[in-house]
């Protein structure tokens, strides 16, 4: 008898801790978790707090550090391995992709340019969640929504979080077959996902209303 009623507090235990765990907010746990599910065979621009620029290619990513090998001014020709704690980096971009964003910031998504398949998530306080393509317009206070030629617009004060969704990088060989394939990459048997626009995504967490919001210039920008 204890037996069965010990195995149906463990059972409900178990269940409210997974409700719970379902039910929080994204943390920066989550959205750090990101840079596992992208490729590490490709090089991507790692901006530090100190506004630090580095371009290396990511060998491993744990709860609490990255280490990556990058070009430094005191390499030579090898790159040197450079373990970057978790708290200390800001920004993982590609070109103007961001894959990782350790801030919440409104500018970050204002200066969004969402173009082909990538799409804006925007989760609002009760609930709501609106995935959104260009054409919108995002202010100081909100985000219009335009869609089947009607507007919606949504105040940021009723904004939980926005994601960019973006597709799953290339690694650095596929990025150049593709180019060199053109149109014939849907017969490339790595890479016709891409070409019959059935690649993955990922979420990548710009903008949190639980966290402070910061919105000075990253420093790691293309030209």
């Amino acid at each position: 008898m204890k037996t069965a009623c010990a195995c149906r507090i463990l059972a409900f235990t178990v269940l409210a801790t997974s409700i719970a765990s379902l039910a929080k907010s994204p943390d920066q746990a989550d959205a750090w978790s990101v840079l596992n599910k992208i490729t590490h065979k490709r090089s991507y621009m790692i901006e530090t707090r100190d506004r630090k620029c580095m371009w290396g290619m990511i060998t491993e990513v744990t709860a609490d550090r990255l280490t990556a090998k990058v070009y430094t001014s005191n390499s030579s020709r090898s790159p040197d391995t450079v373990i970057f704690p978790h708290a200390d980096v800001l920004r993982v971009t590609s070109g103007r992709t961001v894959y990782y964003s350790g801030r919440s910031s409104w500018s970050d998504v204002s200066s969004l340019h969402v173009d082909g398949r990538e799409r804006l998530r925007i989760v609002t306080t009760d609930g709501k969640t609106y995935e959104v393509k260009a054409p919108y317009t995002i202010s100081d206070d909100s985000i219009t929504l335009r869609t089947s030629g009607k507007s919606t617009k949504v105040s940021k004060s009723d904004i939980s979080q926005v994601y960019d969704i973006v597709v799953k990088p290339l690694t650095a060989n596929g990025e150049y077959l593709a180019e060199e394939l053109g149109p014939m990459i849907i017969f490339d048997p790595d890479l016709y996902v891409y070409g019959l626009h059935l690649e993955q995504y990922v979420s990548v967490l710009l903008y949190n209303a639980s966290d402070p919001e910061e919105n000075s210039p990253a420093q790691c920008v293309p030209k």
